[in-house]
Order: structure tokens, then sequence, then C-alpha cells
């Protein structure tokens, strides 16, 4: 799936069946639909659809175009939120 960003396993596999779930749980997603609407992007984030396009227009997250539609892939969504997380160290 790309780079865990020095993630352990176990965190990078409980990431990937939240990430799952949480598709599951949001939308009606059937295994042969691999490309997301900009909707149901937004709801796997959780974000905006706004705070989605703007994504979009400044290239930070991978999309695909066709003619004037724009669709995700799970796999990008994915990977997207794995190097979005930051490393906790907490202050003692």
């Amino acid at each position: 799936m790309g780079r865990d960003r020095g993630l352990s396993k176990e965190v990078s596999q409980y990431i990937d069946s939240a990430i799952q779930e949480m598709v599951r749980e949001n939308m009606h997603f059937t295994e042969g639909s691999s490309l997301l609407t900009i909707d149901e992007a937004s709801k796997v984030l959780n974000v905006k659809v706004s705070w989605l396009r703007q994504a979009v227009f400044r290239r930070e997250i991978k999309h695909v175009k066709l003619g004037a539609l724009v669709r995700f892939r799970v796999e990008d969504l994915h990977n997207h939120i794995k190097s979005c997380l930051k490393d906790f160290t907490p202050l003692i």
C-alpha cells in the first residue's frame, strides 16, 4: 500500500481495518466499485466536500479526473490518511 512512515505492522493493519470499516458503514460500497465520488470520499475522510475540493485543486490528495468528474481510489485515501499520521511522543 505504499510507505507506512515507520508505523508498526500492527498499527498499519489496525488503520487499514478501521478505514475499511468506515467505508462499509458510511456508504453503500460494493466490491466491484473501485472509484468513489467526492461525496463518498469526504465521508471516508470525515471532512467537508469543500475541503476535499480545495485539496484536489491544490493537488494535495491523489484523484482521478474523468473529463469534468473527480473520483478517488480507496487505496489512495488509505495512503493519504497514513501519510497524515503524526508520531506521538508524550511530554513528561
